[in-house]
């Protein structure tokens, strides 16, 4: 097993011969890296720093959700029934900032990709 040579096109336009060590160092740089799981601990950090206002929500709507639950023990029904209605509404804020983002994180604005009016300054 010597060494053999192979022709690789160069940008150049001239043709290098590669030995079967550099081939295979090549081909070790090609190698994809293996990257670990997220942990939750992980996931949890990329999703309160991505979208904040989603968790505050949630956190307001369980709010709402066991005031108004210890309420309706107390026997307090007007209390119970302002905090079913708060929390309702902390819902449905929460499903629209979750819309919000969603529709963010979609929507391009890149009106003109590729376009650099700077650089066309530059150039005249």
């Amino acid at each position: 097993m010597g060494a053999t040579t192979s022709t690789q096109a160069e940008p150049s336009g001239e043709s290098k011969k590669m030995t079967a060590e550099e081939m295979q160092l090549r081909q070790i740089e090609q190698i994809p890296t293996y990257k670990p799981p997220e942990t939750f601990d992980q996931k949890l950090y990329r999703k309160f720093s991505k979208e904040p206002l989603v968790p505050i929500g949630c956190a307001t709507t369980a709010y709402f959700l066991a005031s108004g639950i210890r309420s309706f023990y107390d026997r307090d029904a007007i209390k119970s029934q302002k905090m079913m209605r708060l929390r309702v509404g902390a819902q449905f804020g929460t499903l629209l900032i979750f819309m919000g983002y969603a529709g963010l994180n979609s929507f391009n604005f890149e009106v003109a990709p590729g376009y650099h009016p700077k650089d066309d300054e530059k150039k005249e």
